[in-house]
């Protein structure tokens, strides 16, 4: 039987956001992620989950293979060091829900 390791979800950086951390003398490495590590395909991916597309779908609308999509979701999860698609699309609204709530 395996056991997950239940992490608290991170939170993704933009480049502008990371620059001013950067001036600002402030690291916060362990709860931002940035999300420019990621290949232009894996953002390709990553947009199409974020969609709501199985792998299925966006294997066929990116024409490539489903086995390519899982091989690039893996990569996108190591990458910002979570664990499945629901927490990269709850990622992604705590940055946009962020964004607004400074405006």
């Amino acid at each position: 039987m395996k056991t997950h390791e239940i992490r608290e979800p991170a939170v993704l950086m933009t480049a502008a956001e990371r620059m001013q951390i950067d001036a600002n003398g402030i690291t916060a490495r362990n709860s931002v992620i940035p999300i420019d590590c990621l290949s232009k395909r894996e953002l390709q991916v990553a947009h199409k989950i974020m969609e709501g597309r199985s792998n299925k779908v966006i294997a066929s609308e990116l024409f490539i293979s489903e086995r390519t999509v899982k091989f690039h979701c893996a990569n996108i999860y190591k990458k910002l060091n979570i664990s499945n698609r629901s927490v990269l699309i709850a990622c992604c609204f705590r940055t946009l829900y962020q964004d607004v709530a400074s405006l």
